[in-house]
């Protein structure tokens, strides 16, 4: 199967975008365990920001959204 350029771009950024959410997730883990709640927000608000990309990156890929 050939693959466009652009699919040639944009998968190896969406595999990106989902171990930077995976890393995300672990840090609000973190965070939560020593109590820091002002990061804490920073990085839910990223990790969805992170989430809303890969999301439209599989609507447009894949016809749908899997879950992360």
């Amino acid at each position: 199967m050939a693959r466009t350029a652009e699919e040639s771009i944009m998968k190896p950024y969406l595999r990106k975008l989902i171990l930077e959410h995976r890393a995300l997730n672990r840090m609000i883990a973190a965070s939560r365990t020593l109590c820091l709640q002002g990061q804490l927000k920073e990085l839910k608000r990223l990790r969805f920001q992170v989430k809303a990309k890969i999301s439209a990156l599989q609507r447009h890929y894949y016809g749908f959204s899997r879950t992360v």
